[in-house]
């Protein structure tokens, strides 16, 4: 897998800039060091996570690279978001890992379906679809989109995990156009 889909897929589930560091020299942490100069997530490997410029956390990668996003999400979810204390009745609590999930499911974009926004505009995760259910939904956007009379470009991610319906208008109008979208 390339670091930049890694990257993109990173901060598009967390809603922010995500980048993906690789650790050069382990111990302590302020014993490790990371570089950017390097293009390919592998397996087995630690990386540094970095968000807003700062190493939140390390993300180790496991045996195959059919398990990178899930293995992400999920230390994501329990390294970073589920020991970030809230506000709850005038206490300060850590979130439930059923919060966080909750949270990430809804933050300031939308998702219907297979659908969510983005930046861009509009795309699906299409790598766990059989051709027929991807026929299904790329037509239904297209003529969503065309019946609205919104001018949109079309591609995979480069993994080819993701269709994009690339609108670039702002992100309140994405959301607007897959609120009201149905299939």
């Amino acid at each position: 897998m390339k670091k930049i889909e890694l990257e993109n897929f990173a901060s598009d589930i967390v809603g922010q800039p995500i980048e993906i560091r690789l650790q050069t020299k382990s111990g302590k942490w302020y014993e490790q060091e990371y570089t950017q100069n390097f293009t390919d997530i592998e397996t087995n490997k630690t990386y540094g996570v970095c968000i807003d410029s700062t190493i939140s956390y390390d993300f180790k990668t496991g045996k195959t690279e059919d398990s990178f996003l899930k293995s992400f999400v999920n230390q994501h979810i329990t390294k970073y978001e589920m020991k970030r204390f809230t506000l709850k009745d005038g206490a300060l609590v850590k979130p439930t890992k059923s919060e966080v999930i909750e949270k990430l499911k809804n933050s300031n974009r939308v998702s219907k379906f297979y659908f969510y926004t983005t930046l861009y505009g509009i795309g699906f995760f299409c790598f766990i679809m059989t051709q027929k259910t991807f026929n299904l939904a790329q037509k239904s956007m297209a003529n969503y989109l065309e019946s609205k009379n919104v001018k949109y470009e079309t591609e995979f991610s480069e993994a080819g995990w993701v269709y994009r319906f690339v609108i670039n208008q702002n992100v309140k109008i994405h959301n607007e156009l897959l609120n009201d979208f149905e299939i």
